[in-house]
């Protein structure tokens, strides 16, 4: 017999905005350049909790992510496109987007090296991306690594340095930034 998997996010999804704060939209917009405008993919975007704030700057905003009750979160909010699927089989054509936002979903993913591929292959030539990651070189997001295992959740942190030369050896350019103030987290800004 095969017990059925937990999915621990369509459990969350009902209260996930009333406990995980929402990302700095200023600071996001100026990593993105949503100056732009165009279209932004948010990859594993959970309720539209990050995206949701930055609808009004761009054209289009869709969303993807694995989870059915995320997914009822997000359609709820004004603005946002939203579709079911893996970061490593994103329904979508090559350089379909301007922009891409990853956050705090990279160590969720069961094949990182493929989702890196899949983000720069739907990204337009000339276009950015940003992934924001906790940041598992501090001893706080070691206890958070600690806790996802402990929960028998799948992630797999990576050290910002990796991530980066992941995009890298796909021929993209990664640069890493942090937030001034908040060492907890890394940015990665890719450019295609």
């Amino acid at each position: 017999m095969r017990w059925p998997r937990l999915d621990h996010f369509d459990l969350a999804a009902p209260f996930y905005e009333r406990v995980i704060s929402h990302a700095e939209p200023e600071w996001l917009a100026d990593l993105l350049d949503l100056s732009a405008g165009g279209r932004l993919l948010d990859v594993g975007g959970g309720t539209g909790r990050v995206s949701g704030a930055l609808a009004e700057r761009v054209a289009q905003v869709v969303l993807t992510d694995p989870s059915w009750g995320m997914l009822r979160q997000a359609r709820a909010k004004a603005r946002l496109e939203s579709a079911n699927a893996h970061a490593e089989r994103l329904p979508f054509t090559d350089g379909a987007f301007d922009r891409i936002l990853m956050v705090d979903a990279f160590h969720h993913v069961c094949d990182q090296d493929q989702t890196v591929a899949e983000m720069l292959r739907v990204l337009a030539p000339g276009g950015r991306l940003v992934v924001e990651e906790p940041n598992i070189e501090t001893v706080s997001v070691k206890l958070v690594a600690l806790a996802e295992k402990l929960a028998f959740m799948r992630s797999h942190f990576v050290r910002p340095a990796v991530m980066a030369g992941m995009f890298r050896a796909h021929g993209a350019r990664a640069e890493v930034r942090e937030l001034p103030g908040n060492p907890n987290n890394i940015w990665l800004i890719v450019e295609h």
